[in-house]
Parts: structure tokens; C-alpha cells; sequence
């Protein structure tokens, strides 16, 4: 199969070497036309994507129907949004130019290796006359193989090209300033040591996936133990993990029940929105880390306390945790005058204690009657533990109470206090924050921002202000208040084109 670009504009493809050649081997970097490579498909069909582990997945997918929009709405961001192809030829006929530029003229037996859902979505909006051409490009590694060694090499070219790591969707949430605030308390916040111990523990808050490895990376093998001293592997708090064991005890383990990674899209979006309200950003602070990882202790108290059952006969083990720990919010929150579970007491003992173990144990065997008699008979429990009509059924069923429980039980009027307190600390400690990001610029930063405001004229009263002790550093330091509001001058500079210095 021939492939000619020699009708192109510029009389071929304009590439970049990127290989030193070997005789069996030359690499290009190239940005090929949207209708051009829409073109080659509609021209040679299925034989161009035999080198691929799949083959065109229709427009249906996610992925794809994502494809078919940006063509469609933004087909000039087409290049900035798309990861590209990679593609092999057994030969390539090339131009070098006056300029030194080269061009590639043909390509024999070309092959898209990886790639094909962008190559034949475009070809599908091409079909259908959405704007492809002349407004969409795509990049292009080509890899030329000899034939002597093509049997070999593009069956690894095209697996490597394949199986890149996944990004999942907690991935894309992770520079969220909910994960960063966590980060930055989980890094600061000392446990209580516990079991006669005298060292204090960090409870590590992941917020990038393999952070807790990275860090470790280029330490010395004594640094190394004392890092893991300090943040033992088994305190390590993933945001997956996270957003599914706060999803259990907001009373929704349904939702818990679809997968970390769904609970964590869930979970997401409620933060996203009480991310706008300040007053209800607050809250997220010292305590609120502290009762997170206090309701994670009761989480694995319960992953721990379900396997060792008597009654445990397999199976389900993670719909009955996820269960068993949200009927244990409801019924402490079900008490007279009851402002729930008190997770800064489980924080400081880093335990659940032999109370709220018991009671843990003894709600769990309610819940795996429930999931395991679902109204139709033969219906697939994991399937039934995902529906809210299991989650009814299970936040309604009687469990026993056991003796001593309402020692772990929050007064309403305790409850109020806390959250008043926690709103409070938060202000002050994003006030603190706000101040110390301002002083970490010098005055010189400051009088660059202040000029170029002054020249877009977007500058308010209060901002020129707050600019005053900002530019005369360090002999005055602005206000909580007024540093605030110099950082959100600096996103709006930004925005209107200041480049820092």
C-alpha cells in the first residue's frame, strides 16, 4: 500500500528526524493535515489500521463522541486537546529542501499502530462535512521499519504505543485546591503516637497517584527508613480511596459500591460546589482531616472485622464495609440529640476502640442480610448493592445497639461548636496563608504589577490599596484581607497578560 503526499501544498509532508539511522530504523515527528489523514482512511479503510490492537469503536464511546465535538465546535484546539498517532511505513521517499527542511513525498505499507479512534473519527466527520479541513491537525511520530526486521519490531512498536499507564478520572481532579489544602495539612498534622510508641505519624495524603513513592526517589537508604518512619506505607491516604470512604459515611454506599474511581466522581463534584460558598470552604481544614482519617480507621476497623467473622463466609466483603459503615453514621446520627459519630475522639486514639469495633461487627452481619436477600430472587448482589432501593433497605434495618456507644456520640449543641470553630480556624489559616504568598514576592513584584494594572486600567480603589505594603516589603506586610485580594489581582493581570517575573 502506497500513500502519496506529494500532492500536498508544500509537494509532501514536512517532517522532523528524530532518529540517528541505523539502516532498520529512522524515526520523524510530523504534523499532518486533519482531512489529509481523514483522506488516507477513506481511501484505504481498515487495511491502515491493521498494525492497531483495535480497530474503529464507533461513535457511541466516550472518547469518541469527544473527538466528533471538538471537531465539530473547537476544531482550531483539535491539535492542543489530541495525544496524536503513531504510525510505521517500510519505506519513505523524502525531499530535502533549499531551506534544509525536509519533506516526505510517499509511504509504503503505512500502518496508524496507534491512533486509529482519532484517524477514523476524523475520516466520520469528513464524511459528514464537519470542518475538518484546513482547521484540524494532528501530531505524528512515523517509524520507518525495514522489512528484514518489520515482523519483529512493529508488533512492538504498536504494543508499546498501547500500553501507556491509564488516566484515570481522580487523575484530572488531583490540582483541585481541595487536594492541595489536604496535601498540605496531611504533610503537617502530627497523630497522636499510640502503643507505648513515642514517635508521632503523618496519615499521608496522596493526592497524585505513586506521590509516596516519588518522594522517596534519590534518598539515601537511612533517609528512606526514616521517611517511611514518619509516613508509614500502610497510613497512606489515596484520594480514590478517600472520596469512597467519605462517600459511606455521607450515607450513600450505593454509590460507594460503583468503584473507587465513581465515588471519586461523585465526590468531586460535591466539593466543586461547596468550593464556591467560602463559608462552607472553610470547614476544610485540621479537623475535618482529622475526621477523615478518623472515618477511614473505622473503615478498615470494618474491612479488618468482616474477614475474621465467624459469620463471613466470602465474598462481598466490600459492599458489606461500605454498608456497615454508613448504617454506623445513621445510627449514631439516629441518637437523642445526636450530632453523629465523634471522629476527633477516634483521631486521638487512632482506634476505633472496643466499643465501636463491636458495633461495627455486629451492624456488619445485618448488612450482608441485606445485600444477600435482594427483593428478586436470583438478582446479582453487587448489582443490588449499587441500586438506592438496597441503601433504603439498609439504612431502615434494625441493628442492635451495643452497650457503651453512646460515648462516642456528639451532642448537637457539640456539633454546632465544632463546625463554628473549624470555620473560624479555616478563615484564619487561609488568611495566614494569603499573607505568606505575598510576602514570598519581593516589593519588585509587586511595583511590576501594580504598572501594569495601572496600563490596563484595571485597577480598583481597594486594590491600589492593598498594593501599598505590598510594594514596600519587607518593611510592611499587607493584611489578611488585602492580601487576598492582591492574589486575586494577580490571577486577573494574568488573565489580561502580565507575565510574572
Amino acid at each position: 500500500m502506497l500513500v502519496d503526499f506529494s500532492l500536498l501544498e508544500e509537494g509532501g509532508l514536512p517532517v522532523l528526524p528524530a532518529s540517528v539511522g541505523s539502516g532498520e530504523y529512522s524515526g520523524y515527528l510530523a504534523v499532518i493535515p486533519g482531512e489529509v489523514l481523514a483522506d488516507i482512511y477513506i481511501q484505504h479503510g481498515s487495511r491502515l489500521l491493521e498494525g492497531n490492537v483495535r480497530t474503529f469503536l464507533g461513535r457511541s464511546g466516550k472518547v469518541n463522541k469527544g473527538i466528533a465535538a471538538t471537531v465539530a465546535k473547537e476544531p482550531a484546539k483539535f491539535f492542543a486537546f489530541n495525544n496524536g498517532i503513531a504510525a510505521t511505513a517500510s519505506e519513505v521517499t523524502t525531499v530535502r529542501r533549499g531551506d534544509g527542511s525536509i519533506i516526505v513525498t510517499s509511504a509504503t505499507d503505512l500502518q496508524i499502530v496507534n491512533g486509529a479512534q482519532t484517524t477514523a473519527s476524523l475520516a466520520s466527520a469528513a464524511r459528514d462535512k464537519a470542518p475538518v479541513r484546513g482547521t484540524v491537525f494532528v501530531p505524528m511520530k512515523l517509524s520507518v521499519v525495514s522489512p528484514a526486521v518489520a515482523s519483529d519490531l512493529i508488533p512492538s512498536i504498536s504494543r508499546f504505543a498501547n500500553s501507556q499507564n491509564g488516566v484515570r478520572p481522580s487523575d484530572f481532579f488531583a490540582n483541585h485546591p481541595f487536594h492541595r489544602r489536604i496535601e498540605e495539612v496531611s504533610r503537617r498534622i502530627l497523630a497522636p503516637a499510640v502503643a507505648g510508641s513515642q514517635i508521632q505519624t503523618h496519615w499521608y495524603y496522596e493526592r497524585a497517584r505513586g506521590q509516596h513513592l516519588n518522594d522517596q526517589t534519590g534518598l539515601t537508604a537511612a533517609k528512606r527508613n526514616q521517611f517511611l518512619l514518619i509516613n508509614p506505607r500502610w497510613q497512606v491516604i489515596a484520594k480514590a480511596d478517600l472520596a469512597k470512604v467519605e462517600s459511606c459515611f455521607n450515607l450513600e454506599p450505593d454509590v460507594a459500591c460503583k468503584g473507587a474511581e465513581k465515588a471519586f466522581v461523585a465526590f468531586a463534584e460535591r466539593i466543586s460546589k461547596e468550593w464556591i460558598d467560602e463559608s462552607r470552604r472553610t470547614i476544610y481544614g485540621d479537623d475535618w482531616f482529622k475526621s477523615a482519617v478518623a472515618r477511614t480507621i473505622l473503615f478498615r476497623t470494618a474491612e479488618a472485622g468482616v474477614s475474621k467473622a465467624t459469620w463471613y463466609e466470602g465474598g462481598y466483603r466490600a459492599q458489606i464495609v461500605a454498608y456497615a459503615c454508613a448504617r454506623l453514621a445513621k445510627l449514631a446520627l439516629d441518637q437523642e440529640e445526636s450530632g453523629g459519630l465523634d471522629y476527633i475522639k477516634v483521631w486521638t486514639l487512632q482506634s476505633a476502640g472496643d466499643v465501636l469495633e463491636h458495633q461495627i461487627s455486629k451492624i456488619s452481619e445485618v448488612m450482608a442480610r441485606v445485600l444477600q436477600n435482594p427483593p428478586s430472587t436470583g438478582q446479582n448482589i453487587s448489582e443490588w448493592a449499587k441500586q438506592q432501593a438496597c441503601r433504603k433497605a439498609a439504612l431502615e434495618a434494625e441493628v442492635p445497639t451495643v452497650k457503651a456507644f453512646d460515648d462516642w456520640i456528639l451532642t448537637s449543641d457539640d456539633r454546632r461548636a465544632s463546625k463554628r470553630e473549624q470555620r473560624a480556624t479555616g478563615l484564619i489559616d487561609r488568611g495566614l496563608d494569603s499573607v505568606k504568598q505575598v510576602l514570598s514576592r519581593n516589593s519588585g513584584y509587586w511595583e511590576s504589577l501594580r504598572g501594569f494594572c495601572r496600563t490596563k486600567r484595571i485597577l480598583l480603589p481597594e486594590d491600589e490599596k492593598a498594593l501599598v505594603p505590598a510594594c514596600r516589603i519587607p518593611s510592611m506586610a499587607p493584611t489578611d484581607k488585602q492580601a487576598a485580594r492582591l492574589l486575586q489581582l494577580v490571577d486577573r493581570a494574568v488573565d489580561a497578560g502580565w507575565h510574572s517575573r
